[in-house]
């Protein structure tokens, strides 16, 4: 009869329970070591209180008091639960450590000594949050195989070929065998809840094939297309001219989406005509030159003007940049009735570029430009590892230069680029 309390509350006593200036408890009561904590704010939120072997007491979070989601009878199921493991000599700081968003924070925080982009740890901490919100504050103790694939599987959407997300869960289940893995290997838990979990879903590629999709981004390849194109760019008006002349920079460079809208001054030199992105703003960690024709130059020139940071598009806030969905935007609006919406994208003008290329692979060949000098430009990482460690350059600046220029001057024989 110890764990029996004197005092018992229910969801009604605690619903009326009222905010204080400072923080203060009730016992909630059965067990008795059950309390619950009133903040000025009006959270209230479940703990444990214990008392250790030196007698001195501790206490151990439970969850916030959420009518319909987490009630009393919940917090007392858990609080029973924590005191059998008490009893049985756990210690139950582990109850904390081994929460999957305390684990998930770890593994986080081990991913960022690789130096990764922080866009893409912002990716993966707001994916995580958003699809195991109701797992985080467990204890890994006690997540099974069929919590994982139950979540997942309301993430699969098979019908929808286009967003299948099946990458995305792919993604997940790689990054939650890590998570548990930390468990695993402090054997906290003698197996890993996530093992053979992808096994359960095709691959993308696999269920692009079976239900004939093509997942690449849409790009224009046909010489007519690409004239209109062209033809209505060059007549749209735009009240803000630096987003057409980053448009039509993104479009002469054939540069990832990123690269173009983060370019900052301090890459170029016009002396040497090279645009030098540095490795850690590139996909492959590589650095990547980039020649500039007098066209290119002409617009840096031009957005001088408009020099308020270190961006050479600078955003409406001072600080950033302009967003590369802006461009997206307004090139998929062009035209009547947005006839681009679905024909162009901005990726896609890299598969405009080497298109073009292979289209013109013999007149390349009677200017020097082989498929290297074209795959420098694209910036690809070499697959053969091999070669990768031992080649450091696929091609010169002055072969690229004379690729870039012969680009250009091909665009502007299928409609004259009106640079602003």
């Amino acid at each position: 009869m110890a764990n029996v309390a004197t005092q018992i509350l229910f969801d009604k006593d605690i619903r009326n329970l009222q905010p204080k200036e400072k923080r203060y408890f009730k016992v909630v009561g059965n067990p008795k070591e059950l309390l619950i904590f009133i903040n000025p704010k009006g959270t209230k939120k479940f703990s444990l209180r214990i008392k250790e072997n030196n007698n001195k007491s501790s206490f151990y979070e439970l969850k916030e008091f959420r009518e319909g989601i987490y009630n009393v009878t919940n917090a007392r199921k858990d609080a029973i639960e924590m005191l059998k493991q008490f009893e049985n000599g756990q210690d139950l700081r582990d109850n904390e450590k081994y929460k999957l968003k305390n684990l998930f924070n770890v593994y986080i925080s081990q991913k960022q000594k690789h130096h990764l982009k922080e866009s893409y740890v912002k990716k993966v901490v707001s994916s995580f949050q958003t699809y195991f919100a109701d797992l985080l504050d467990k204890n890994v103790k006690i997540i099974k195989y069929s919590d994982l694939l139950n979540i997942l599987n309301h993430i699969f959407e098979p019908d929808n070929l286009r967003k299948s997300k099946l990458v995305t869960i792919h993604n997940l289940i790689r990054h939650l065998e890590n998570i548990f893995d930390l468990a695993l290997k402090d054997r906290y838990i003698d197996h890993n809840p996530a093992y053979k979990l992808g096994k359960e879903f095709p691959s993308s590629k696999k269920f692009n094939q079976i239900n004939d999709q093509d997942t690449r981004q849409p790009a224009l390849i046909d010489e007519k297309d690409i004239k209109e194109f062209l033809k209505d760019l060059n007549q749209k008006e735009f009240s803000n001219t630096q987003i057409k002349r980053a448009i039509y920079l993104h479009i002469l460079t054939a540069n990832r989406p990123f690269n173009t809208t983060s370019i900052k001054w301090q890459y170029l030199d016009f002396e040497k005509k090279i645009w030098t992105i540095p490795a850690n703003d590139m996909k492959t960690n590589i650095k990547h030159e980039i020649p500039l024709t007098d066209t290119m130059i002409k617009i840096f020139k031009e957005q001088e003007a408009y020099k308020i940071n270190e961006y050479v598009f600078p955003s409406s806030n001072r600080f950033k940049h302009i967003d590369r969905n802006i461009l997206q935007k307004i090139i998929r609006s062009l035209g009547y009735k947005n006839k681009w919406f679905s024909k162009v994208s901005l990726h896609g003008f890299r598969a405009t570029f080497r298109t073009i290329c292979s289209k013109n692979k013999t007149e390349l060949l009677k200017l020097q430009i082989s498929e290297e000098v074209i795959e420098s430009i694209l910036a690809h990482k070499e697959s053969n590892e091999v070669k990768f460690a031992y080649e450091r350059d696929k091609a010169s600046l002055e072969q690229k230069y004379k690729l870039l220029v012969w680009y250009e001057e091909y665009l502007n024989n299928i409609e004259t680029l009106k640079i602003i």
